[in-house]
């Protein structure tokens, strides 16, 4: 089963290239000379290399293709082809080997910017089979190569265009973002139950739910595979303790002392932006989640419950 791969994209294309793998067709629909030169340096490609871009007029008006790709490639004895009905993204190399992604061949598509201009891509390497090259071949059967007569044309419509209005300021649609998303509580139900996950995952193997709860704290508090059970309780407890979300909270907690259920749900919905989840989320139920993990992790921290309403403690003067 193949594996998902995220970005950013080019460092997959890179560990290919560095294995002796070189690329041998392209095909995107986006494709800049700024991106194409950064792949090129860390991914040479073969001899007889192909790419394939859309090049719709509205494309390249648009700034999200360039021309310059026809004199880069063709001083490199590369051949461009256009197909303007291509929506796909494939990077073949010439072990049989492909990445499909949504990455096109840009900055931004490749991850090749700082992060927080990147796009966020994500793909998968597949072996191709006899009915991928067939309809890959269709493909470049119902492409255009590029010749300098076509590039003219093409430059000389880009040409006459009117140069492009000025870029309004984008306003903030969004409005400010709360501090925290739901995604900064934990998941699981304590830390003894992802421990349970790390250690035998198989055992939870009818219960995608348990699952996905497991997979979210092992991303919230940057889990690495293979620990040892000792160094899983260090590497665990140090991380729920600097997670920003808890110190904000045992801050909160500390000014109090105690703290009612209800005072707590209440800060967790003033704090924290609803987002789409991958498991059942109700607050009641995660809140005692929480509390299960403080009293594990923050010595400080007790928790029990007078009149059927739990209440939390600060316990250090």
């Amino acid at each position: 089963m193949s594996e998902l791969v995220w970005g950013p994209i080019h460092r997959a294309l890179d560990e290919r290239a560095r294995s002796g793998d070189r690329l041998n067709w392209v095909v995107a629909p986006f494709v800049t000379v700024a991106a194409l030169e950064r792949l090129f340096d860390s991914a040479p490609p073969a001899a007889g290399f192909k790419l394939v871009c859309r090049w719709r007029p509205g494309d390249l008006v648009a700034g999200v293709s360039d021309l310059a790709v026809f004199h880069f490639l063709r001083e490199r004895g590369c051949q461009l082809y256009v197909n303007q009905q291509i929506h796909m993204k494939l990077y073949v190399f010439e072990s049989n080997i492909a990445l499909s992604t949504s990455g096109n061949l840009t900055l931004r598509g490749l991850g090749y910017l700082d992060p927080s201009q990147a796009n966020i891509e994500v793909g998968s390497t597949v072996e191709l089979n006899a009915t991928d090259w067939v309809n890959l071949h269709r493909v470049i059967a119902g492409s255009r190569v590029v010749t300098q007569e076509i590039y003219d044309r093409f430059e000389a419509f880009l040409n006459a265009q009117p140069p492009p209005p000025s870029a309004p300021e984008v306003p903030d649609l969004l409005g400010p973002a709360k501090k925290y998303t739901l995604t900064s509580l934990p998941a699981t139900d304590s830390p003894e139950e992802l421990a349970k996950f790390y250690f035998d995952p198989a055992s939870f193997q009818h219960s995608t739910e348990t699952a996905r709860r497991a997979f979210h704290d092992l991303a919230t508090f940057e889990i690495p595979p293979r620990l040892s059970r000792e160094e899983f309780e260090t590497v665990l407890g140090d991380s729920f303790r600097r997670n920003p979300f808890v110190v904000d909270f045992l801050a909160l907690l500390r000014e109090q002392k105690s703290l009612h259920f209800g005072a707590v749900n209440a800060w967790i919905h003033q704090k924290c932006e609803d987002v789409p989840l991958p498991y059942k989320w109700e607050i009641k139920s995660s809140t005692h989640s929480f509390y299960n993990w403080l009293a594990q992790y923050v010595a400080e921290v007790t928790w029990d419950r007078p009149n059927y309403s739990q209440v939390i403690y600060w316990n250090r003067a």
